[in-house]
């Protein structure tokens, strides 16, 4: 039988051996193998975090990927989605894609003090030494945390799982992974998330900040700060760089907009009475616990939100 592959929406996970993509890491075996009977939940952490000496690396644009030899783990995060839509939604893809390969069981535990569901599942397969625990816990005021965690090998490996759920659950909302944990990103990460070239584009980026130049003259560039105390500095930076064009006035004003799911407030700018078109936004914000500042050139677009920018910069 050939590789087959889960898909639980953002989270594509893969039965084949490790597999890299330019920002995940696939998780080997059967990632979404859950533990049937062997994964009891601590009520505490180890007072050594189970994560020291792991690499994390950024997620789909929400969390983290971290390898740790014996296991590996996946937090996500997810804004504005509940709890219980996001369990209902995973566990029905992950049954889907199982394609009947895979049984399952739902348990009842206490992660970081949250009552939580458990989905449990292991492969028919007899040779599979494999197992994994997923949950998804509410995050009051946020969303919701989605977690996996897969261990191999000896049940101790895979009750360790139980554990670092726990550690896993009480971190903050979307913070960086802690210290002790090697951090491995592309230059191209915008705060920990891997941006792309769109069609007709080029990107260029070093050491976190980087610059998305597209054909149409329309162009992106983030910086990373190194802390959030100088992100109004930065963002009024950029607007009198961009308004100091000799005898040219600009009507300007203040959007409500994001940053890669950082909400915060754009600066907009349009220079009046030029036959060329001459617009931008300018913003900061905390994105993944990062300091970042953006801006997004119009160039010749004719599009509310230019081709370059698309990826990172939403206007509410």
């Amino acid at each position: 039988m050939g590789p087959s592959v889960l898909l639980c929406g953002e989270v594509l996970i893969s039965w084949a051996p490790l597999i890299r993509a330019p920002s995940i890491r696939l998780l080997p075996g059967l990632a979404l193998v859950l533990c049937a009977t062997v994964c009891p939940l601590s009520a505490h952490a180890s007072p050594r975090s189970l994560l020291a000496g792991c690499t994390a690396e950024p997620f789909g644009g929400e969390g983290w990927s971290y390898q740790c030899g014996d296991f590996s783990a996946i937090l996500s995060d997810h804004a504005g989605v509940s709890a219980q839509r996001l369990w209902q939604r995973s566990r029905r893809t992950f049954q889907k894609q199982a394609a009947g390969e895979a049984t399952f069981k739902v348990a009842k535990a206490t992660l970081a003090g949250r009552e939580v569901r458990l989905l449990r599942m292991r492969p028919k397969a007899p040779e599979a030494q494999e197992s994994s625990v997923f949950a998804v816990v509410p995050v009051k005021g946020k969303g919701a945390r989605r977690l996996l965690c897969k261990a191999r090998g000896t049940p101790e490996l895979q009750a360790r799982c139980g554990q670092v759920l726990e550690q896993l659950a009480a971190q903050p909302w979307r913070a960086l992974p802690e210290e002790g944990v090697a951090v491995a990103q592309s230059d191209a990460a915008l705060a920990g998330r891997e941006l792309v070239a769109p069609d007709g584009c080029n990107l260029t980026a070093d050491n976190g900040s980087g610059r998305i130049e597209c054909g149409d003259g329309s162009r992106l560039d983030w910086t990373r700060l190194p802390d959030a105390s100088r992100l109004r500095d930065s963002v009024q930076e950029g607007l009198l760089t961009f308004k100091d064009v000799p005898r040219a006035s600009y009507l300007e004003s203040r959007l409500p907009c994001a940053i890669d799911g950082a909400r915060t407030q754009c600066t907009y700018l349009r220079m009046l009475g030029s036959g060329e078109r001459r617009e931008a936004y300018f913003a900061g914000a905390v994105v993944r616990g990062m300091p970042t500042v953006i801006s997004c050139i119009a160039g010749r677009s004719s599009r509310l939100l230019p081709q370059a920018c698309q990826q990172v910069l939403r206007i509410h």
